[in-house]
């Protein structure tokens, strides 16, 4: 599977929510400390050149990230564009999941579902486009 990270930050952002919102109730009571953020922040896109292979600064990106505590926990969250809910409950689902217990097992389980729903999207996709690939070598 695809590490948490990633596979939520392709996810819907209401999913991502009500993952977060659900997550919460594993962890009661609890404390919320904002360090920062939501905030919108500019940041460079690095990219591999793909011959000399070397990194070049191709342009800036939109984020918005959050870093918060929950129970003395940290937790960071970060997604392109300007997203600030997205951006929260990532955070929020990130310390949930350094948080030892047995709702790390329910947030797994979660998580695999929406990698599943995730991957069997993007196969619907690449086999849609596949359809219009053109064989030069037939040509």
């Amino acid at each position: 599977m695809a590490s948490p990270t990633y596979v939520l930050s392709q996810c819907p952002s209401a999913s991502v929510c009500a993952i977060a919102a659900q997550a919460l109730d594993y962890v009661t009571p609890h404390t919320i400390e904002m360090i920062s953020g939501p905030k919108v922040a500019m940041v460079q896109l690095r990219l591999k050149e793909s011959v000399a292979e070397t990194v070049f600064n191709a342009g800036e990106v939109l984020v918005t990230e959050t870093r918060l505590e929950l129970n003395g926990t940290f937790g960071f969250g970060m997604i392109v564009g300007n997203q600030p809910e997205f951006s929260t409950a990532l955070a929020l689902i990130d310390a949930l999941l350094r948080i030892p217990g047995e709702h790390t097992v329910l947030l797994e389980e979660q998580i695999a579902c929406l990698a599943a729903e995730l991957q069997h999207r993007q196969h619907a996709q690449f086999a849609a486009s596949n359809s219009t690939k053109v064989e030069f070598d037939t040509f």
